[in-house]
């Protein structure tokens, strides 16, 4: 993870020239956290509106008017509480990171 590696900062006491700092931290571990969320009604409801917000705008593209798009979402909702619900609940992948900060002299 070679973050702030090619970013330019100015000398901030002559103001001229750029400095690179180089990556400041480096990613030790990446690995995919399977997890079931259930919950109360809230809790799918904002399930869907995170599924929605991520597909909303592939709908968009096929240009409904407005009625036929809020009858989309609910066909959809309908259809999202069907498959997951607070019994079944909803099955995610969390991806957690691990990062280090870099161990090196500073602006090496």
């Amino acid at each position: 993870l070679k973050i702030a590696e090619t970013l330019e900062i100015s000398d901030s006491l002559t103001m001229e020239g750029t400095k690179t700092p180089g990556a400041l931290l480096e990613l030790v571990e990446c690995r995919p956290v399977p997890a079931i969320i259930k919950g109360d009604e809230d809790a799918l409801g904002g399930a869907f509106d995170l599924f929605w917000s991520i597909h909303l705008h592939s709908v968009e593209n096929a240009n409904p008017t407005k009625n036929e798009l809020q009858c989309i979402k609910n066909e959809t909702r309908r259809v999202f509480r069907e498959i997951f619900n607070s019994e079944v609940g909803i099955p995610v992948t969390f991806i957690a990171c691990t990062l280090r900060r870099r161990t090196r002299e500073r602006w090496a």
